[in-house]
């Protein structure tokens, strides 16, 4: 008898051990992903890539939350502690806020990726959502002509006062007059490109940037392979799969990183002064690129917004790449996805901003 109850706490002590172990290394590996963000994708693209996992290994670690309170809680410090480390992270990846604020004088901000906007329907509907929201400031990026060339687009702009700046595939549109031309960024890209204007807002001269960054490049037949490696895995189709997305993403990396260490000098050069940048940056906020420009800059969902707030959900796939950020002088009172349109294969991020006194 005695021998049995040795071996059976022999036992438990081995699986308490497995466990503790398993839990020390999703940790680290949480922990690794994190670092992983301040590593430029231009020198290590390849890296860049374990950022999508990161969501994955925070429930696991909770998972192990439960696990210890249940079977040895004197173990529960563990996953506690491995999670109050990425705190931050976790919180920019699916923030929990409470309160929502109104004011007058708060302005409304929306960025909106329109290449998923192909039916005259899908037109119409971005007009009604335009007509809707009445926002005081607009940047869309992949924009075509046959939307901007409706009549219905071009008298509801200009009934609603909005001067227009124009750059490749990108559409501002804003109630604030525009001073001087249009900034073109220069960056290395193949397809893709970020634009800036200058406008006089509330009395204060305003630097509004659009952007869209490279592009992952992912067709619909890509998309469509990679549904069905999550719906009906077999080995040979996921193998061939997998290599043809990571190569995809580590390409479309490369490029980001040097972009983003463009748009991060543009900031620095205007440090102090107001700035709103937003658009489509291809990357999660589990990023080089989400957490350079962080650093900067407030995001506005991070600070208002709820949940994972994914702003693409096609396909299988579920992420929020499109961000509206702020300098400091401006204070985020609300900010939201609107996922109750659907003209495009992306929502729209709409955000209030109200200028902060100085």
């Amino acid at each position: 008898m005695q021998n049995k109850k040795k071996k059976a706490g022999n036992f438990k002590r081995l699986l308490v051990g497995l466990f503790l172990g398993a839990n020390v290394f999703t940790i680290l590996l949480m922990w690794l992903i994190v670092a992983s963000t301040y590593v430029s994708p231009h020198t290590y693209p390849t890296l860049s890539l374990i950022g999508l996992f990161f969501p994955i290994f925070v429930i696991v670690d909770i998972a192990f939350i439960f696990f210890w309170l249940i079977f040895r809680f004197s173990l529960i410090w563990v996953p506690i502690m491995g999670l109050a480390a990425v705190a931050g992270y976790a919180m920019d990846y699916c923030p929990i806020n409470t309160r929502e604020y109104a004011s007058d004088s708060a302005i409304c901000v929306v960025t909106y990726n329109l290449g998923g906007v192909k039916e005259e329907e899908d037109r119409r509907e971005v007009i009604r959502f335009l007509r809707e929201k009445s926002p005081d400031i607009v940047c869309f990026q992949e924009i075509a002509g046959n939307l901007i060339n409706m009549p219905e687009f071009l008298q509801l702009t200009d009934s609603m006062g909005y001067h227009r700046v124009i750059g490749h595939a990108k559409y501002l549109l804003t109630r604030f007059p525009v001073c001087g031309d249009t900034l073109h960024i220069d960056y290395p890209t193949r397809h893709n490109s970020s634009i800036a204007c200058w406008i006089l807002c509330q009395g204060d001269s305003l630097l509004l940037v659009s952007n869209h960054l490279e592009s992952n490049a992912l067709t619909d037949s890509d998309k469509t392979e990679y549904k069905s490696m999550i719906l009906e895995p077999e080995q040979q189709r996921v193998e061939q799969g997998s290599r043809l997305l990571a190569r995809k993403l580590r390409d479309a990396a490369y490029y980001r990183g040097t972009q983003t260490d463009t748009l991060c000098a543009l900031i620095d050069r205007n440090a102090g002064k107001s700035i709103i940048m937003c658009g489509d940056f291809n990357d999660t906020p589990i990023s080089y690129t989400y957490q350079r420009l962080a650093r900067r800059l407030n995001c506005a969902f991070r600070e208002t917004g709820r949940g994972v707030g994914f702003t693409y959900k096609r396909s299988g796939i579920y992420v929020r790449i499109d961000h509206i950020f702020a300098s400091d002088d401006w204070k985020c009172l609300k900010c939201y996805v609107d996922d109750g349109i659907t003209a495009s294969d992306h929502f729209p991020v709409v955000a209030y901003l109200q200028k902060k006194h100085r």
